[in-house]
């Protein structure tokens, strides 16, 4: 699973009382309807939730990267990436 893992962690609670809020229940066809679309928003809304978080992540990462840089490069490495930063 990797780097996200902890998304996963999230996602199959949330799942799992979303299945099993369904089960020994009668409903007519317009209120199963009413729930699937709530269920349908609700999984969008998560998924663009993600989505915005992965690119968070990935924007720190390439700042990280930025950073290890400076760090551990030597000093034209290091002007270089000052150059990236302020041009990129």
């Amino acid at each position: 699973m990797g780097d996200n893992s902890w998304i996963m962690w999230m996602i199959i609670p949330f799942m799992f009382f979303m299945f099993a809020g369904r089960g020994g229940r009668g409903s007519c066809a317009g209120r199963s309807r009413r729930r699937h679309s709530r269920k349908s928003e609700e999984i969008a809304r998560l998924k663009q939730e993600l989505e915005g978080s992965q690119a968070q992540i990935n924007a720190l990462k390439s700042r990280l990267e930025a950073v290890e840089t400076i760090v551990t490069d030597e000093e034209a490495e290091l002007r270089r990436e000052f150059y990236k930063l302020q041009n990129g």
